[in-house]
């Protein structure tokens, strides 16, 4: 298998949109060595965003190369078999479907905080994942963020009405992450 910092992060619309309504999208490729990518899919998601301020500011971040865009790959049997399979079985929207099936087949790790929604699949084939805490949990770690500014970018997450496992990062207990 190759280093674990040669991996690829498939990120979903969730952790991207964390990191923007808390005013942190310039840090998110900081706090791992592992280059981002954003699934077409995805990014169709992210374009129906409300927010035109939100829409700039991700394109400001694939313009930087912060995250970088993949295709789909439609022309992998395989992968679009398991894609359209889970969006079928599993009831899962277009992006985090692409995420998953890409993920399982070609060894990336995903990034995704929908863990009622991917937990189990990850667990069953073997798909490594981070979460927006695991992000915040290595920001601090690295010294890429403080402490308080971890507060501060959880309240504005909870503030916009998205959904975090604590209020305070002192309450959180960061995992082991032995795949990186």
């Amino acid at each position: 298998m190759a280093k674990s910092d040669d991996r690829i992060i498939l990120i979903d619309a969730d952790v991207i949109s964390h990191f923007l309504t808390a005013r942190e999208g310039v840090s998110i490729n900081k706090i791992f060595p592992n280059k981002i990518f954003v699934l077409d899919k995805v990014h169709a998601e992210l374009q129906r965003w409300p927010s035109a301020g939100f829409r700039q500011e991700l394109s400001i971040l694939f313009q930087q190369k912060i995250l970088r865009l993949m295709d789909f790959p439609e022309s992998d049997e395989v992968i679009k078999k398991e894609y359209l399979w889970i969006k079928s079985k599993m009831f899962k929207g277009d992006g985090e479907s692409a995420c998953l099936a890409v993920a399982r087949h070609n060894k990336h790790i995903l990034a995704s905080s929908n863990l009622r929604d991917i937990s189990s699949y990850c667990v069953t084939h073997k798909i490594d994942y981070l979460t927006t805490m695991d992000f915040l949990c290595e920001a601090m770690k690295k010294k890429v963020f403080t402490m308080e500014k971890c507060n501060e970018f959880i309240s504005a997450v909870l503030k916009a009405k998205s959904k975090l496992p604590v209020t305070q990062m002192s309450n959180y207990i960061c995992r082991e992450l032995i795949f990186l």
